[in-house]
């Protein structure tokens, strides 16, 4: 998808960070243009935030509100300004552009263009700029250039004023914010600044114990939220604003405030007014009823403007309400104290003049003349809304935009996801929507704001998938037929849960035995005698056992119990092998009773087993020494003995032992790399050639399991998690796990080769060729890789709600050990099995039935598209490989889930009474 976003502004880098966080998550593809009308970053650049700007041209609201993808602004730049210079602002937003470069997702790239955009085109169903077709448009220009004023210069850029001198006379247009930055930068003997307010703006005022403040303020937002007319709203800001002032100690009442509200609270002393606010800003004396009503529309705006945003202007008095705007705008975002400071100092020395302040209908050539001006200067900026002569104004003269105008300005009207009114390509944020949307602010990223909702509309556009299912980032499972048709039908998963109770483990062996196909097609293309020893360790379904055994292939077995069950399932003796890590007697002598192969792990243990034979005086065990690889050559292991220790041990005379008889060579080998078996092979081996000089007739080498198989068919899901969470990591993209968990210990989800292919890898350089010279066969121990596609977990879902923060959580009829190993996660995408109607779409965590915070079922979050609801069905696919059983726990008396045979709906043996 190609995806052009107009403007390079602190909201235009929100929406292309927003934008590639959602791709990053979504495995969306997008090729990201940003337009803007000069370098970014530059000392050429221009904008509020111009890293050539002057020091002395302060931010004007908290530092602590203004973060990017890089973190926060205080945390890039190692100080704690609440209101630094407007110059490192825009150098961190010049870092974080760079940021976004380097850290662009997979399948993603990010193209600018320093050209000023003031058209476009609708061209089919996107749009042409600057002679390029894109298939989305966010159109993010900020503020508009303001009008020429005849005889003024604009007070923007700040080279602008170098002109003027230390001799001049300044006549200003407006007494607000911008007026401050021309006397704090200008050398100028005089300032006299023209308004028609005639008042200087309110200094910004935080109380000392803001946290003290939040109960009774957490009221009047939900009462500002529920007022259903002009007068229940301005109720509550004055009930809030009175709690605020009582709280400081401040000076006047509910009438005070209203005054306030009303702008009527005007002493006819503008100068007076600034002296009390500062004084009171600084703490010198008590609140003012002004800095009290600023204080609460600042900190009640978030919901001040979901009240009044997307049309609900109207139902507040349209007109009204602007005009009650419009008189909070000076009260509440007025300028810091230090800026504050500054004016004051210039006031009372002269430098700022306030002869002239309230005339500001009249003409500027007339009062220039009047005061002798030599210079004027125009500090007000392009009001909000609809510009002629901008991009957005060709927009609405093209009829690609529509626009409202209820009680102000007109504003460009937006969906809640910035998408025009009337269009489906091309959206806007920022000013030009100011009205329709209240509260544009440039830095902070409100929840109010279109941008993160436009992210995720165009992101999920770009995905190949949109609809389905999926974590962050997709990794879409690798399915079997049968699981395909059950997942398709809701009323079979729904019977199987309301018959054996959620969750239910349901395991189909049908595929086992192609998996069984492929690993002896392998060796015998080798010319090597493969068996195959099912790993039962991997899941207890006794059903795996009767296939393996119907195969003609035999089971590895970890335990006593697990040793009886295959022998009761008609397993012969010599199709085992006992590879536990900690063998008990019973268990042992259970083995040698019936001529299981016994993997000894160390001399200890060989010597036990050797007089639990004598003691037995029946048939002699059979053993296969447990070789530790060199660990030169490949991780160490605790398992096994080194080559020279069994060659020592089982070549001493005496050796071999009448009640032992050693038939092969084992290994317990870690991860899956084909060269590692191919090591452990050689090594095994020598062993055997030393075994079979010293008179033992060794028929077999037992590489064990780390037959690799792959959860997924898509190497490029894989790729681009694995990028993901790098960047997760590194602290630079935005957390998609349960707390930010790194998940540093996963299984290679996607991995070439597996089974057969990795096989013949593993025998291949003449390895084969030696095993054959030596007569051995070749077993191993697969436990995962036969059972791939042959079980699915399913669990009805209890709840949809949020945690005390707000973040969605979906709680699960299961607890975390029933999808669970060893593993930090399990990292394949459930699929929902949708028996509600569809609803609004989430992303959100899998929760389970333990009572602890991190009882998560995945610690990916999961996206739903069409929602998720109560009485939904979860299946969490292909996971009769380890997930179901290893770990699983019967913690708080919840009882194990049950394994379900399908087709049939048969319980499993193992679950069978007796």
């Amino acid at each position: 998808m190609k995806v052009a976003i107009i403007g390079a502004g602190p909201r235009g880098l929100w929406a292309a960070e927003e934008l590639f966080e959602r791709a990053r998550q979504r495995g969306a593809r997008i090729d990201l243009t940003v337009f803007n009308d000069g370098p970014l970053g530059s000392a050429s650049a221009t904008g509020a935030f111009q890293p050539a700007g002057p020091g002395q041209w302060l931010l004007n609201v908290p530092a602590t509100a203004i973060e990017s993808r890089l973190g926060s602004f205080n945390a890039w730049r190692g100080a704690n300004d609440s209101f630094p210079p407007r110059r490192e602002v825009g150098e961190f937003l010049a870092a974080s552009w760079r940021a976004l470069e380097n850290n662009t997702p997979r399948g993603c790239a990010v193209t600018f263009r320093e050209v000023e955009v003031r058209d476009l085109d609708a061209h089919g169903a996107g749009f042409e700029v600057d002679g390029t077709v894109f298939d989305e448009v966010l159109v993010c220009t900020g503020h508009a250039p303001a009008a020429p004023v005849d005889g003024a210069i604009p007070a923007y850029p700040h080279h602008n004023l170098d002109a003027i001198s230390p001799a001049d006379t300044v006549l200003v247009r407006g007494a607000a914010l911008t007026f401050i930055d021309v006397t704090r930068y200008a050398p100028a003997k005089a300032f006299y600044p023209v308004s028609r307010s005639g008042r200087f703006m309110e200094v910004k005022a935080y109380p000392p114990d803001e946290k003290a403040l939040e109960p009774a303020l957490r009221r009047f937002a939900d009462a500002i939220l529920s007022s259903g007319s002009y007068e229940e709203f301005v109720g509550a800001v004055a009930e809030a604003s009175l709690s605020v002032l009582e709280a400081q100690g401040g000076d006047g009442g509910l009438e005070e405030v209203n005054a306030v509200l009303t702008g009527t609270d005007f002493t006819g002393d503008a100068v007076a007014e600034l002296h009390a606010s500062l004084a009171a800003a600084e703490g010198s004396r008590p609140w003012t009823a002004a800095l009290a009503v600023g204080y609460t529309f600042r900190t009640l705006y978030p919901q001040v403007i979901e009240r009044a945003s997307f049309g609900g202007r109207e139902s507040l008095g349209g007109e009204r309400f602007y005009r009650l705007t419009r008189i909070l705008e000076r009260v509440a975002f007025g300028p810091p104290p230090e800026t504050a400071r500054d004016l004051v100092r210039a006031i009372d020395e002269g430098r700022v003049r306030t002869d002239l302040l309230g005339r500001g209908g009249d003409s500027l050539s007339d009062l220039a003349r009047e005061v002798g001006a030599d210079v004027v200067v125009d500090a007000v900026n392009a009001p909000p809304g609809v510009v002629d002569g901008t991009l957005v104004g060709a927009l609405v003269r093209k009829g690609l935009a529509q626009t409202d105008a209820t009680g102000g300005p007109a504003a460009v009207k937006v969906e809640r996801d910035g998408t025009l009114v009337g269009q489906s390509h091309i959206a806007a944020a920022g000013r030009m929507s100011e009205g329709w949307i209240l509260g544009h602010d440039t830095l902070r990223r409100g929840s109010h704001e279109v941008i993160p909702a436009w992210a995720a509309r165009v992101s999920a556009a770009a995905m190949a998938h949109p609809e389905r299912v999926h974590g962050a980032p997709p990794l879409t499972a690798r399915t079997e037929a049968w699981a395909d048709d059950l997942l398709a039908d809701a009323d079979a998963c729904q019977s199987l849960l309301e018959t054996y109770s959620s969750p239910v483990n349901v395991l189909n062996a049908a595929p086992m035995e192609s998996h069984i196909d492929e690993l002896v097609a392998a060796g015998a293309s080798r010319g090597v005698d493969v068996r195959v020893f099912f790993a039962r360790k991997a899941n207890k379904g006794l059903t795996f056992v009767d296939a393996v055994r119907d195969a003609g292939h035999g089971v590895d077995v970890a335990s006593f119990n697990e040793l009886r069950q295959v022998i009761d399932r008609g397993v012969p003796g010599e199709r085992i092998i006992v590879s536990a890590a900690i063998k008990t007697d019973e268990l042992l002598r259970l083995a040698i009773d019936h001529g299981a192969v016994i993997s000894a792990d160390n001399v200890d243990e060989y010597e036990r087993i050797a007089r639990l034979a004598d003691l037995a005086g029946g048939r002699a065990a059979r053993v296969a020494p447990r070789l530790a690889p060199d660990p030169d050559t490949m991780p160490p292991t605790r398992f096994g003995e080194r080559l020279r220790t069994w060659v020592e041990h089982l070549t001493a005379p005496g050796q071999p032992a009448r009640a032992v008889h050693v038939v092969g060579v084992h290994a317990h080998l870690h991860g899956y790399a084909a060269a590692d078996r191919s090591a452990a092979l050689r090594e095994c081996m020598e062993l055997a050639d030393a075994l079979t000089a010293a008179g033992h007739t060794p028929e077999f080498i037992d590489i064990g399991g780390g037959v690799p198989m792959s959860y997924l068919d898509d190497a490029e899901q894989w790729a681009d998690y694995q990028a993901a969470i790098a960047a997760q990591r590194a602290g630079y993209a935005a957390p998609f796990t349960w707390k930010s968990d790194p998940l540093a210990t996963t299984y290679p989800y996607y991995q070439r080769p597996t089974r057969g292919p990795w096989l013949d890898e593993v025998l291949s350089g003449g390895v084969a060729e030696a095993l054959t010279a030596r007569g051995l066969r070749l077993h191993l121990e697969p436990g995962r890789s036969l059972l791939d596609g042959c079980g699915v977990i399913l669990a009805q879902v209890a709840f949809v709600k949020t945690r005390s923060d707000g973040l969605p959580l979906v709680g699960l009829h299961m607890n975390r050990t029933q999808c669970r190993t060893t593993s930090d996660d399990y990292l394949v995408d459930p699929i929902l099995v949708k028996r509600t109607p569809a609803s609004e779409e989430i992303e959100a965590f899998l929760v389970g039935a333990y009572c602890i915070e991190d009882e998560v079922i995945l610690r990916r979050r999961i996206r739903f598209p069409q929602g998720v609801s109560a009485g939904d069905i979860i299946a969490i696919p292909n996971t009769a490989g380890y997930f179901m059983h290893i770990l699983e726990s019967a913690s708080h008396q919840i009882p194990l889930a049950k394994n379900v045979v399908w087709p049939g709906a048969e319980l499993d043996a193992i679950d069978q009474p007796g």
